[in-house]
């Protein structure tokens, strides 16, 4: 008697299975398991930096505000540093 109910068991898919040599930010799907694939994409993607580029790209900011954020910045740094050396 055959079961139909029984699960099938895929062997655990590795980082290696999924690269495409050549392609940065490519992945490949094995064993149609899209969970992993998505996974390291994501990963290849928040790695890279062009996540947060795209979010920066998303409106000017006058070079003038990106310098006085810039100094805020630093200040805040050289304030908890100097608070934590305490």
């Amino acid at each position: 008697m055959k079961d139909s109910n029984k699960k099938k068991f895929f062997k655990k898919v590795t980082k290696e299975d999924m690269e495409i040599y050549g392609h940065p930010f490519a992945v490949k799907v094995v064993n149609n398991q899209l969970d992993p694939a998505i996974k390291l994409w994501k990963r290849k993607l928040k790695e890279s930096g062009k996540i947060e580029e795209l979010k920066a790209r998303k409106e000017y900011i006058k070079p003038s505000t990106k310098k006085r954020k810039t100094k805020e910045q630093a200040k805040r740094s050289l304030e908890r540093k100097r608070m934590f050396d305490k």
